[in-house]
């Protein structure tokens, strides 16, 4: 795969980095672009300050992405990866429905997968956000945070949000959801533009 984080095994146990630092693939991206079909097939690339970082090729199935790339550790030999991330549906609400990866590793379900030789879950890679010397969409992702905390949430950016408290009404409680799911757009649009984040068939 190439770039950064690709010579690390999966970066379990080594207490590496923070979230940004990794290249990641965000659902919520893919399912915002019109090709994003069952069937489809693509590739995700990376770029920072105008080089190229790393790539992976993807196929939409039924029951998750397929990530087909190939990655080598440290002074290690070439491997081909074929790993299938499945899909999980919730309910939501007002009856609809959100799609969810489930981390292959813990079955953690999750919005956002980090790779690493293998793209897995943000606390499986023992990732974490930066707190200090924020650029504008971390900010986003930090009162993103704030808002879930408040509800009660203990997870990360990319957990399903927290269920209404007892005794909040439910207008305040939507007026959270709508303002927390504009930070997180926020954020993944900046982390989108920071490493040009883009697909192509």
């Amino acid at each position: 795969m190439g770039g950064r984080g690709s010579g690390r095994t999966a970066s379990f146990g080594l207490g590496v980095t923070l979230c940004d630092e990794m290249h990641s693939v965000d659902l919520a991206w893919l399912q915002r672009q019109p090709e994003f079909v069952t069937g489809h097939c693509g590739k995700i690339s990376w770029s920072r300050g105008g080089r190229p970082t790393g790539s992976i090729n993807y196929r939409v199935e039924t029951g998750g992405l397929r990530l087909q790339y190939r990655t080598r550790p440290f002074d290690g030999e070439w491997r081909d990866v074929n790993d299938l991330i499945p899909f999980q549906l919730t309910d939501t609400n007002f009856g609809g429905r959100r799609q969810w990866f489930i981390c292959p590793s813990c079955q953690r379900t999750c919005r956002i997968i980090y790779g690493g030789s293998v793209f897995r879950c943000r606390k499986c890679h023992k990732l974490r956000y930066e707190t200090q010397y924020e650029p504008s969409f971390a900010r986003a992702a930090t009162r993103a945070l704030k808002i879930r905390s408040r509800l009660g949430g203990t997870g990360g950016i990319d957990d399903p949000f927290p269920p209404k408290p007892k005794g909040m009404h439910w207008r305040t409680y939507e007026r959270l959801r709508a303002l927390e799911e504009h930070l997180q757009y926020a954020w993944a649009r900046g982390i989108g533009q920071r490493f040009r984040l883009f697909d192509e068939d």
